[in-house]
């Protein structure tokens, strides 16, 4: 028993020192840009993409907790967006492909801070962001998603 729990404890000592690998991409979202347009495009919906820093950002994490985790946000996206998450996080070391494409989402569209929230038509046209936390996110969402609120 002493050392199953020693072996247990030893496994969570590594992942704390050497940071766990891996994807911080919430249920219902998605991380690869190429299937997200994809099925933007077959879908004829908008993409909503994040970029956020999970585990760092206290305005993302407020964000997360007041915005994205009701369900009215979970309600109104899964029928009318198509949700691209890009994670910059400090304590998940992210695959290197993913890294990769999130460091240039954030540069194709000049993303300075956190959150950043940009509305996508399906083929890529910017239609309008949010940067930063906004009390009244999902609203601001509808407002540059007109064709999400059809």
């Amino acid at each position: 028993m002493k050392k199953w729990l020693l072996g247990i404890l030893v496994v969570f000592c590594c992942a704390a020192l050497f940071g766990a690998s891996g994807s911080t991409t919430p249920a219902g979202w998605l991380d690869d840009g190429k299937a997200a347009f994809e099925t933007a495009k077959e879908k004829q919906l908008p993409v909503l993409l994040l970029l956020t820093g999970s585990d760092w950002c206290p305005y993302c994490v407020k964000l997360k907790k007041n915005a994205l985790d009701k369900s009215e946000f979970k309600n109104f996206a899964k029928d009318n967006l198509i949700l691209l998450y890009a994670d910059f996080p400090d304590q998940t070391k992210l695959p290197e492909e993913l890294s990769k494409q999130n460091n240039e989402l954030a540069k194709k569209f000049g993303v300075r801070g956190f959150p950043t929230t940009i509305i996508l038509s399906p083929d890529g046209k910017e239609l309008g962001r949010i940067v930063g936390y906004a009390p009244d996110y999902l609203e601001q969402v509808k407002a540059l998603a007109p064709k999400a609120t059809k």
